[in-house]
């Protein structure tokens, strides 16, 4: 009897120890993750690099280019609501408290195309004539969207978190695989500038990816940051917003994009050299792209540029001739009245030519994603290491836990609950 007694009293006090530590373990718990991937309507088929982001908070994610996403939202945003969208879709709202009952399901979130949009070459997104808009001109445009930077981007010191990775594959294999979770200052806002990465500031707070495979340069892997930001339309003055008498210009309409209505214009350099482009050695054959701008503010919200390099040879000894293309993707996000970067990516593709027989000997593809996880404009810190720098004299160091309750750009087919 003594013995089933002190058997009783031995489980009562197990089961309360398991309740506590259940207790403890929900109160870390400051997350719950959603997965899911962003679709057509209609056809069912994949939304690459939709926005997805919280409407009273600066947390946001974006879809990979198969349309998949993992977002890890906090729990003291239960009552807010998740806003998803794309340009050439109408946006869509979803409740936090609605998505929290399907955190560990895999959600397919369906958009409706706009009437008007159409898909056309390398993706880019195009209108049919019925949206052509006609009352102001492509150059009027621009001007209005420089003369209106001031008014529509952040122009006081500020941080914010940034996810960047750097993906290189050369002949099918992976050579480079690298990722970070990097914080930012910047002293003076969002402004112009000659050299952009001079007013940008960085420390990496975390770091992925695959030991074995990272770049030992400083400027490569997540050093290659600051090449992106250095060409970022509205902190560079190198481009077609600046240099735009040496560009062709053509208003194809409007779009629509999260919730508001977008000029789209396309742009061809005509005469392409570093002062038009940012490109310098080796120099840019041809460039062409797409910028967008608001129809009522007149700010810049993506931006899309195509860029062909003259073919180089890496030494004068070599028999090797590089022929290399760049496509550049940029978009921001509006945030409490003002607009932040929200995500760059590049595509970069270096194919390696026999000078002699003219046969391709070898294939290097990289992908570089850097996508805005917070800002903080209150009580900035302020960092010192310029971004230029990031990983000189620095020791990598990488936490699984870290992870867990921090949002990153989901690998293509890599999933988690």
């Amino acid at each position: 009897m003594k013995k089933n007694i002190l058997l009783l009293l031995i489980l009562l006090f197990q089961c309360a120890f398991a309740q506590e530590k259940l207790s403890e373990i929900q109160k870390t718990e400051i997350t719950f993750r959603i997965s899911g991937g962003i679709i057509d309507s209609k056809t069912d088929s994949i939304i690459s690099n939709a926005d997805l982001y919280l409407m009273n908070c600066n947390n946001s994610v974006v879809a990979n280019s198969k349309g998949e996403f993992q977002f890890n939202i906090p729990k003291s945003s239960f009552n807010d609501k998740l806003i998803i969208s794309v340009l050439g879709y109408y946006s869509d709202t979803i409740s936090v408290s609605q998505l929290e009952k399907t955190k560990n399901e895999f959600l397919f979130i369906k958009l409706n195309k706009e009437t008007n949009a159409e898909i056309t070459l390398n993706g880019l997104v195009v209108l049919s004539a019925k949206s052509k808009a006609k009352s102001i001109s492509a150059k009027s445009i621009l001007k209005k969207a420089k003369e209106n930077i001031e008014d529509n981007y952040f122009q006081e010191p500020f941080n914010q978190k940034f996810f960047f990775r750097a993906q290189t594959n050369k002949d099918s294999l992976v050579t480079v695989n690298e990722e970070a979770s990097i914080q930012t200052y910047s002293p003076n806002g969002i402004k112009v500038s000659d050299d952009a990465v001079n007013d940008y500031y960085g420390e990496i707070l975390q770091f992925g990816g695959d030991p074995y495979k990272i770049a030992k340069e400083n400027w490569k892997g997540i050093g290659y940051f600051g090449v992106v930001i250095f060409r970022n339309i509205l902190l560079s003055n190198r481009n077609v917003l600046y240099e735009t008498s040496s560009f062709d210009l053509k208003k194809e309409g409007t779009l629509e994009y999260n919730g508001k209505k977008v000029y789209v214009i396309s742009f061809t350099n005509l005469a392409p050299d570093v002062f038009s482009t940012g490109f310098g050695d080796p120099s840019p054959k041809s460039v062409t792209g797409f910028i967008y701008i608001d129809t009522i503010s007149f700010a810049v919200v993506k931006f899309e540029q195509y860029v062909v390099l003259t073919p180089y040879r890496p030494n004068e000894s070599d028999d090797i001739r590089i022929e290399s293309t760049l496509k550049i993707t940029q978009t921001y996000k509006l945030v409490n009245g003002k607009y932040f970067i929200n995500y760059c990516n590049e595509k970069v593709e270096d194919n390696y030519y026999s000078k002699t027989d003219r046969k391709l000997v070898s294939k290097s593809n990289t992908n570089y994603d850097l996508m805005s996880v917070d800002i903080n404009t209150d009580n900035v810190e302020i960092i010192t290491r310029p971004i230029d720098r990031l990983k000189l004299d620095v020791k990598l160091k990488e936490d699984p836990e870290y992870w867990k309750n921090n949002n990153f750009i989901l690998e293509e087919g890599k999933v988690d609950f």
